[in-house]
């Protein structure tokens, strides 16, 4: 996903620099509001709410205002009234209108939509604030997803930027930015996806997530400690000892169990579990474990 994200910051820059040029260099974006590169994909939990954003990057122009339109299947739902762009860069300029559809209804005929509607400056004195020229994606806003707990796990669900939708109404909208008092289409779009699950079941102690905790796992972690070796599929399980630290502790931790001197891992063990998500300790473990259930 970095490796994405570094992609369209290069294709972003050079937009900005004249080697690439389109009608209008403004670019929809759609993933994670909490990372510092742009990632198209956000993570959760069956069950789990999680927050979703839209941004843009446009290196020329002052933007007046946005409407975006976005599509989406079942059976993720759009929590309505839950648009904000609190912190975002339209909060910084004081963006006096915004707006948000949320259509889950998939017998409408239309399918699942997300209409968004932003005006910069919408009320008197009519101060003629916008958003500003950007090189880089800057957030306009985020909603939250709901995930019921019969979403299917390692699946995305594609969130993808759609035109001519009417969301809960009647009238046909589509992505258009607002520049210079006009309605331009977006020079090109970024899709995002929601993926389950954010955080996969696991057993303490299986460091090398191969659904065995035994001898194998200790060596696994003075390998990856001392010799540069991979590390942890599951860095919630390879802390064994649960400090919330990978380090010698942790084989020594394995050794002194499996030897009989030691006391047992704490929970998750001997079956698997989950911690909270995210979790405390920023050990999260994203790849399933062949012992345990697909779906927390």
């Amino acid at each position: 996903m970095k490796i994405r994200a570094a992609v369209i910051g290069l294709f972003l820059l050079l937009i900005g620099t004249g080697m690439v040029r389109a009608l209008d260099d403004t670019v929809f974006l759609a993933g994670r509001s909490d990372s510092v590169l742009f990632d198209p994909t956000v993570s959760i939990q069956p069950g789990g709410v999680q927050t979703f954003s839209f941004f843009y990057s446009d290196p020329s122009s002052n933007i007046q205002g946005f409407t975006i339109t976005a599509c989406f299947d079942g059976p993720l739902v759009a929590l309505p009234g839950t648009f904000t762009i609190e912190g975002t860069i339209l909060d910084d300029v004081d963006a006096e209108y915004v707006s948000m559809q949320a259509d889950n209804d998939d017998n409408d005929g239309d399918g699942r939509e997300i209409i968004i509607g932003v005006l910069i400056d919408a009320l008197p004195p009519f101060t003629g604030q916008t958003a500003p020229p950007t090189f880089f994606p800057q957030e306009i806003g985020r909603f939250d997803f709901y995930a019921p707990e019969e979403i299917s796990c390692e699946q995305c669900y594609p969130i993808t930027f759609c035109n001519q939708v009417n969301g809960n109404g009647t009238v046909l909208l589509s992505n258009k930015v607002v520049i210079n008092n006009q309605s331009i289409d977006p020079a090109g779009y970024y899709d995002g996806q929601v993926c389950a699950p954010a955080s996969a079941l696991f057993i303490r102690g299986d460091s090398n997530n191969d659904g065995i905790f035994d001898v194998a796992d200790a060596v696994f972690m003075l390998n990856f400690l001392f010799s540069d070796s991979p590390e942890p599929p599951c860095p919630d399980a390879a802390d064994a000892d649960n400090d919330g630290l990978l380090n010698i502790t942790d084989p020594v931790f394995m050794v002194l169990y499996i030897f009989g001197i030691g006391v047992s891992p704490p929970y998750p063990f001997p079956d698997c579990g989950l911690e909270t998500y995210p979790d405390v300790d920023a050990l999260d473990c994203l790849v399933l474990s062949p012992a345990c259930p697909v779906c927390p």
